[in-house]
């Protein structure tokens, strides 16, 4: 058995394997992952002492999505040591993992600022760190976990996998059961997270 959970890199990862179980039609799901570079960035909190929560906030139709102040809901987290990771969700560019610039982009980080300024009083919106990452989407932003003969797939978890990480590395325990026979029914397949649905659609 072999757990493939490479990210951004599962498509062309699987698409390099030669052979036996990468040729099998329900890896072409693996296709319809989209990567894209996301623009978050670490904010000085104003008040270094008091501890912070995560959290999502949706702003609401009116000022979120194309013309509006931001491109999308946000999200944030406590980084301690580094600042308050603040983000926009899944509104990157489209881009290669291995050929990405990094780069900060002007206009998303500016609108950053802005709702870290409205919406998140208790950080600096002028002392930041800009930072880079990836996102891997499916078309309906649920993950793929599922097993295709002796591959286990872990993917496309469209910015938000890292929260379930207890739970996924249970199921691709289960998924990678030696007990189990490569065809064989498993428990911990769901039809929600499986691979072939991509490829269906």
């Amino acid at each position: 058995r072999v757990v493939v959970a490479a990210g951004a890199w599962s498509t062309d990862l699987l698409a390099d394997v030669r052979g036996g179980e990468a040729r099998r039609p329900e890896l072409a799901g693996l296709s319809r992952l989209v990567v894209t570079q996301e623009q978050p960035a670490h904010f000085a909190p104003r008040d270094p002492a008091t501890p912070w929560p995560s959290f999502t906030h949706d702003p609401g139709a009116d000022v979120v999505g194309p013309g509006g102040r931001w491109p999308s809901g946000a999200y944030g987290l406590e980084t301690p040591g580094v600042g308050v990771k603040v983000g926009f969700h899944g509104v990157g560019p489209v881009v290669h993992p291995d050929r990405r610039t990094f780069q900060p982009d002007e206009r998303q980080l500016a609108q950053l600022r802005d709702y870290a300024a409205t919406r998140v009083p208790g950080v600096d919106p002028d002392a930041f760190e800009a930072i880079s990452c990836t996102y891997t989407t499916t078309p309906d932003h649920d993950f793929v976990l599922d097993r295709v003969g002796r591959v286990v797939v872990a993917a496309g978890f469209s910015g938000h996998g890292f929260k379930f990480a207890p739970a996924l590395g249970r199921v691709l325990a289960d998924l990678a059961d030696e007990a189990l026979a490569p065809d064989a029914p498993v428990r911990a397949r769901a039809e929600r997270f499986a691979l072939a649905r991509l490829a269906a659609r």
